[in-house]
């Protein structure tokens, strides 16, 4: 039979068949579009004009005790916006010397770790109300011990995949997926006895004070507070003090969770937030990226 006479009498696909197909081929260029856009963006560096720091809620010294919520006046650096890389690294600041951060991986996800305390300045202990942490009482309360060389990892993503996985082993399929679809934040703070040692997956980055102020009111502005304006901790199966020990997924004393603002997507990951974060810090980051490698790919290798 003629091939001309063959497609005239071939029977036509049924609708659904016909509908189904084009999910697919729909699904399929969606996903080449976010890899592509994933490896493209994740390259590109942000402009290097300075940004505005955030607005909200630091402490003033003077209004610790208290407890008064206000964001800092910002500092007017010299070349501000010029090289921000190097603004970074070099020396004192007019107003303080430069405070040193780190930013980890662990190949899926990138924190920020950061000294719990800077002298002169609102740290996330004080942001997180942890100041009254360092002596017996605090600690025998649930509350982890702080020194003088205790730093905060601080990671963002969504609340039920990071309370029901505290190790990779633990990953549920389900939760994993659940994830994707617009999940809620949580604020991972992670106490550490000191900094992070050097490796592959490991950046240090020296802040200037006006820097490291826009960093911590980032991650401020990343906290859903209650109404008297303090950060909502996150009752965590495995810590002391929460009456869940023994129950489920089980994490240490040092890990704390706060609720979080926004919501967990394929466009918005726990590594976009390190991404924003850093900018607001105005270190390199890459324009968009969901992945920890283009987090780091932008930072300066210590040598």
């Amino acid at each position: 039979m003629p091939l001309r006479q063959q497609l005239l009498t071939a029977r036509p696909r049924p609708p659904l068949r016909h509908a189904l197909l084009w999910a697919v081929r729909v699904v399929a260029l969606l996903a080449a579009g976010y890899v592509l856009a994933v490896a493209a963006l994740g390259v590109v560096p942000r402009p290097r004009e300075a940004p505005p720091l955030p607005a909200c809620c630091l402490l003033a010294p003077g209004e610790r005790a208290a407890g008064a919520a206000q964001g800092p006046e910002p500092a007017t650096e010299p070349g501000a916006g010029q090289d921000r890389n190097r603004g970074m690294q070099e020396g004192d600041a007019p107003d303080g010397p430069p405070v040193t951060i780190y930013v980890i991986s662990n190949g899926v996800h990138a924190d920020i770790v950061l000294p719990a305390r800077v002298e002169g300045e609102t740290g996330l202990a004080e942001l997180l109300g942890l100041q009254g942490a360092a002596d017996a009482a605090a600690s025998s309360a649930g509350q982890p011990r702080l020194t003088a060389r205790t730093h905060l990892a601080v990671g963002w993503g969504a609340r039920e995949f990071y309370l029901a996985t505290p190790t990779w082993d633990e990953v549920r399929p389900g939760v994993a997926l659940r994830a994707l679809a617009l999940a809620p934040a949580a604020l991972h703070v992670d106490v550490m006895a000191g900094p992070p040692l050097a490796d592959a997956d490991t950046r240090v980055l020296r802040l200037a004070r006006q820097g490291y102020r826009g960093l911590v009111a980032f991650v401020a502005a990343s906290l859903l507070r209650d109404a008297a304006g303090r950060p909502v901790p996150i009752p965590v199966p495995g810590n002391a003090g929460n009456g869940d020990a023994g129950q489920g997924p089980s994490y240490g004393p040092d890990s704390l969770f706060y609720e979080a603002t926004g919501r967990f997507s394929p466009v918005r990951t726990c590594n976009t937030w390190a991404a924003d974060a850093l900018a607001a810090a105005g270190a390199r980051a890459p324009l968009w990226t969901p992945l920890p490698h283009f987090v780091l790919h932008h930072l300066p290798v210590a040598r």
